[in-house]
């Protein structure tokens, strides 16, 4: 993976979430950086720079389009502590944090910009990557991609939006789920991208038959994907200092390696790919 350093900070994103720091790095791009450590009310908080990692990993190995991560070291005077409020606590000099490259001129997708007429979803250049994405939160049990925190981008190419999928760091449960999820963790679509209106309203333009034979491609090739492999790469450029346990891996391997939650994520997709319950907003 990529290893910048930090150089300027621009400012603290304030999210329900992690609230990431974006800097000026060493290369000359901006990245959102995260960092989490023991003093955290959850000490296994940092566990979620690692699923950012792996998640990210994954999804560019399906062709979903994402931001470029880096590992970040935080270097002396990069930052003014007064700048920040969430990460007060946790940012010091010298350690690494994880960051995702900022995509310019992006735009965070809302629930109020629901597609409404063909025309519009015309413009679209990959909605198709909904059911996709909608598909991967299923099987790594994404808590935090719903209506109201679509976690979505999206950006003008060639005179059409492409959706760009960011925040993976409460996957494999969230912060409540992350100590117990295993490969007896069924697959569930409640509050998932999948029942969402905004995704609804996107879907309900490709046709029924389209949305199954995608689904069935996009759960071919996730159980095609070498997740030994991929998962003991991540924990390979995990730094030291994050002081992960090592039987994270074999439970993340585990989790989506499991076939019977295959099968659950196929009866899952099979429920509601079949039908659009769209409602038009008032």
């Amino acid at each position: 993976m990529k290893k910048v350093e930090s150089k300027i900070l621009i400012e603290e994103i304030d999210t329900d979430g992690h609230s990431p720091m974006k800097f000026f790095c060493s290369d000359d791009s901006m990245y959102f950086v995260k960092y989490r450590s023991g003093k955290s009310l959850n000490k296994n908080e940092i566990n979620c720079l690692v699923f950012e990692m792996i998640c990210t990993k994954i999804l560019q190995q399906l062709h979903i389009p994402v931001p470029k991560q880096a590992l970040v070291t935080i270097l002396e005077n990069s930052y003014q502590p007064q700048m920040l409020i969430a990460n007060k606590k946790y940012l010091r000099p010298g350690i690494t944090a994880w960051g995702s490259k900022e995509i310019e001129n992006a735009d965070l997708v809302k629930e109020a910009e629901q597609i409404t007429h063909k025309r519009i979803f015309n413009k679209l250049g990959n909605p198709e990557d909904l059911i996709r994405i909608a598909i991967f939160d299923l099987w790594v049990d994404n808590v935090d991609r719903r209506s109201e925190n679509y976690n979505l981008l999206t950006r003008m190419e060639n005179g059409r939006l492409f959706y760009y999928a960011i925040d993976h760091a409460f996957t494999f449960g969230g912060l409540h789920g992350m100590n117990i999820f295993n490969a007896s963790s069924m697959p569930s679509s409640y509050r998932k991208l999948i029942v969402s209106q905004y995704y609804l309203s996107v879907t309900r333009f490709i046709h029924k038959n389209r949305r199954i034979e995608i689904a069935d491609q996009f759960i071919s090739l996730m159980t095609q994907l070498d997740i030994k492999r991929i998962i003991n790469e991540v924990f390979n450029e995990i730094p030291t200092d994050w002081a992960i346990n090592p039987v994270l891996k074999d439970r993340v391997i585990q989790f989506l390696e499991s076939r019977d939650r295959i099968i659950t994520l196929e009866q899952i997709c099979k429920q509601h790919l079949q039908y659009n319950h769209w409602r038009k907003k008032s």
